[in-house]
Order: C-alpha cells, then sequence, then structure tokens
C-alpha cells in the first residue's frame, strides 16, 4: 500500500506529518495558486466557491467519519480473534494436562514451543498478512500426536473427543487471524477521499483573501490533517505503534508455564 513506509513512524509522528501535509496542501498551494493572473479570485469566485464548500465538506465529513468506524470495527474484530484464539490453546493445554496419559507430556511441550513461535516468528509476518512456516510445521507436528492418542479408559475416551474438537479450533483460529491480518480499507475509499481533498483544494482557491470566511478556512487542514492520520493509524490492526499486541499469548504462555493439573 502507498502509506507503508508511514508506519514506521510514532503515531505522534505520523499526526504531525499529515497535518503539515494538508497545511501546505489546503492552505499553502491555494495561496501560490492564486498569485497566477489567471487564477487570481474575484468577488464572483468567493460566492461560487461559497455554494460549492458546504456540500464538499459534509461528504468529505460523512466519507472520513464512515470509514473511521469500519476501521475501529475492523480492529475490535481482529483483537477479539487473538483473544479467542489464546484462549482455546489454554482450553487445549488444560484438556492435555487432565487427560491423564505420559503420551501428552510431548505434546503440550509442542503447544508451549508452538505459543512461542506465534510470538517471536510469526507476528512479525503478519504485517505482511502471511503466516510463519515454522509455526505451520509445529502445528502440523501438534496435530499429528494428538490424531495418534489411545483413549484407554472412559475418562480418556469422553475427554478425547473434547481433544480433538479444541485442536480443531485452534487450527480455525490461527488461519482466521492470518487472513484477517491483511484487511484494510478498500483502495477505492482511499481514491474518493483524495478527489474530495483535491476538490477542497480547488475551492480554496476560489475564496478573497480578504473575505472573513477565508480565515475559518485555515482550520480546516489541521482537522482534516488530524483526522486522516487517526485513520491511517487504524487502518490496518498489525501495523504502526497502535497495532494488535500478542498480550494474550503472553498471559497463556506464562500459565502453562505453571500448570501442572
Amino acid at each position: 500500500m502507498i502509506f507503508n513506509w508511514i508506519y514506521k513512524r510514532s503515531n505522534a509522528q505520523i499526526l504531525v506529518l499529515l497535518v503539515s501535509f494538508f497545511v501546505v496542501l489546503l492552505d499553502i498551494v491555494p495561496r501560490v495558486l492564486q498569485s497566477i493572473p489567471a487564477l487570481a479570485p474575484s468577488q464572483d469566485s468567493t460566492r461560487l466557491g461559497l455554494s460549492l464548500f458546504g456540500s464538499i465538506i459534509t461528504l468529505s465529513g460523512l466519507l472520513i467519519g464512515f470509514l473511521l468506524n469500519q476501521a475501529q470495527m475492523n480492529l475490535r474484530e481482529v483483537q477479539s480473534l487473538v483473544s479467542q484464539e489464546a484462549g482455546r490453546i489454554n482450553n487445549l493445554d488444560r484438556l492435555l494436562t487432565r487427560y491423564g496419559d505420559p503420551a501428552v507430556a510431548v505434546i503440550r511441550k509442542e503447544l508451549f514451543e508452538y505459543m512461542n513461535s506465534i510470538v517471536d516468528d510469526e507476528w512479525v509476518n503478519l504485517e505482511r498478512g502471511q503466516g510463519s512456516s515454522k509455526t505451520h510445521m509445529l502445528w502440523r507436528g501438534i496435530s499429528r500426536k494428538i490424531m495418534s492418542l489411545e483413549p484407554v479408559t472412559n475418562r480418556q475416551i469422553a475427554m478425547y473427543t473434547d481433544i480433538i474438537k479444541k485442536s480443531e479450533e485452534v487450527a480455525e483460529s490461527r488461519e482466521a487471524r492470518i487472513e484477517r491480518s491483511s484487511i484494510r480499507l478498500p483502495g477505492l475509499f482511499w481514491i474518493v477521499i483524495l478527489i474530495c481533498i483535491f476538490s477542497l483544494l480547488a475551492i480554496n482557491t476560489l475564496f478573497l483573501p480578504s473575505d472573513s470566511f477565508f480565515f475559518g478556512l485555515k482550520i480546516l487542514p489541521v482537522t482534516l490533517g488530524a483526522l486522516i492520520s487517526l485513520l491511517v493509524i487504524t487502518d490496518q490492526p498489525f501495523k504502526g505503534q497502535s497495532s494488535v499486541k500478542p498480550d494474550a499469548f503472553y498471559k497463556i504462555i506464562e500459565s502453562i508455564k505453571t500448570r501442572t493439573e
């Protein structure tokens, strides 16, 4: 995506960069354009600008508001998926602990390695919408060992079905997390935002500097820059300072370390 480079900056830096960009684009550039005789503003152009400004700013505000809401929903969905996945791994480990077969000790050890691989190997790949081959192979080994368990007692037979079910849920959660790691707002929306911004640039060129309304327009670049920066920050859940963190996995790793029954 065109904004990938910006996620290497902090949220404060993103805010300053975008606000500065919009101040230049919507305040300084129109003044430069007005110095061209053919684009010099007049009373008539100011009236035209006033008639167009309300519609464009309303459309822009509604669009940005809708996209901010969508980005927040996407972020919350990914956070929920991560918490759910960590909880499912915890439930699987709890069942294995209670299964009562020495063979599960190896499975639990590999499950612990699997969780560490998620946070150490796979998490960084989620920025690119990809999983980790190491993490995938670890899970394949765990899955095979679970399938090879041979329940003997009635207790084991009853628990084995639950263990198989929980292992399938863990696999589904990992697939969902990787799939949703590439979630972002469609490029078409960004194109529409750019159209609205350049429309405002053109409209700002129409206003006479002496017009009282013109001075109110100076607030517009700062407001738009702040809103767009918030949109960029929340657009991709696994990128940037505010990205989804593997805290839920760290908590479960600590629980598994100390679990004995």
